[in-house]
């Protein structure tokens, strides 16, 4: 294990029930508020979050190979586009553990209503956690993080399968009990993998993907071809142009 390699076991997750009742999925079920705070309630005691991140220099960055300390190599053309040598980011594995979801799918047995409500729960509840440990990276690295994670958008920028390097790297397994199937995909369901790091415009792959979703949070601003690096600000930021079509 890197000794910059950190497990956090304790990651506050409280839930704001007019914020839930306030998000996408819930403002829509005028009526059962009562029902899903309830449920709400019930689920404080099955999330478990905890996250294992680390703090990796940037080596040498070729094509869209990104060499990190370590001898790890990334493959992803955003983050050689937006990344620097010298630059340190951090990956991460964060999940809320498998109690949630357990218990969703017990309950959609007899309620389906109920089991979808908890997962929306967890979704909420992972959101939470991402933040907390978002705040606990930018400590270290300072302000400006934009998060990276695999297979976001269409995939092409970051694949999917590159969440086995992560895995490699921070071995989330011996730390915080989540592991990977072969076709990359975390097991307990509620967890998030990627890398933090300082950037000088906020990445958000939703502005690279042309496919309609709800949970858009940037419009598409066309397909991603490039990123040309004019420098830094000497602290690890990168302020790139981004080319688009």
């Amino acid at each position: 294990m890197h000794p910059r390699t950190k497990v956090v076991d304790f990651i506050p997750v409280e839930i704001d029930h007019e914020e839930l009742s306030r998000s996408r999925e819930f403002k829509r079920l005028r009526g059962r508020e009562k029902e899903i705070e309830s449920l709400a309630e019930e689920s404080r005691a099955l999330i478990r979050p905890r996250a294992v991140l680390t703090f990796l220099e940037v080596k040498e960055i070729n094509e869209d190979c990104i060499q990190l300390e370590g001898d790890h190599v990334l493959r992803s053309q955003i983050l050689s586009g937006t990344l620097k040598c010298g630059q340190v980011v951090s990956p991460y594995v964060i999940t809320i553990g498998h109690e949630l979801e357990e218990e969703a799918s017990r309950m959609s047995d007899r309620d389906v209503f109920g089991g979808w409500v908890l997962g929306r729960i967890g979704d909420y509840a992972l959101g939470k956690a991402s933040l907390h440990v978002r705040s606990l990276v930018a400590h270290e690295l300072g302000d400006g993080l934009s998060d990276f994670a695999p297979g976001t958008g269409t995939g092409k920028l970051f694949g999917l399968e590159q969440q086995s390097v992560l895995f490699d790297i921070l071995d989330p397994l011996s730390s915080i009990a989540v592991t990977l199937t072969s076709s990359y995909l975390m097991i307990p369901i509620k967890s998030v993998s990627g890398v933090f790091a300082r950037t000088g415009q906020d990445y958000v792959a939703c502005q690279y993907c042309p496919r309609e979703c709800e949970s858009r949070r940037k419009p598409f601003a066309g397909e991603y071809l490039s990123v040309e690096c004019k420098g830094g600000d000497g602290d690890g930021a990168v302020s790139p142009d981004y080319v688009i079509r």
